[in-house]
């Protein structure tokens, strides 16, 4: 009797621990949305993650490139939709629920300090 109410306990304790500790589903769709840059230059650059992965950049002069994009840890792995080959690899990290910091999304000099962006969800 005692060694049945041992497994059981331990099993519901197995249980609720397991159930208790789940993915925050939040986080992963949270990007999601339209993200407008306002620093270093404010409105140069609108981002916009949609659904199935899909990544559109608007520059301030309405030029758009879609790209497919995932995240991983603080990186933002960029591949054009349109089937061209090579990737970009960015540093991204999402301040809050609204505001975005990634690193330089336009060509710069390598030995360069690196510039990185600030994008807001409004």
């Amino acid at each position: 009797m005692k060694n049945i109410f041992l497994k059981t306990s331990c099993l519901l304790i197995l249980l609720l621990s397991t159930f208790s500790c789940s993915v925050d589903r939040d986080d992963e769709t949270s990007i999601l949305g339209t993200w407008t840059e306002t620093a270093p230059v404010a409105g140069r650059t609108t981002l916009v993650f949609g659904a199935d992965n899909r990544l559109t950049r608007i520059d301030g002069d309405g030029n758009s490139e879609v790209y497919i994009y995932r995240i991983e840890d603080r990186t933002l792995y960029l591949s054009l939709a349109s089937g061209t080959e090579g990737t970009s690899e960015i540093f991204l990290e999402q301040i809050n629920t609204n505001k975005l910091k990634t690193g330089n999304l336009y060509p710069s000099i390598p030995e360069a300090e690196p510039v990185f962006l600030i994008f807001e969800r409004y």
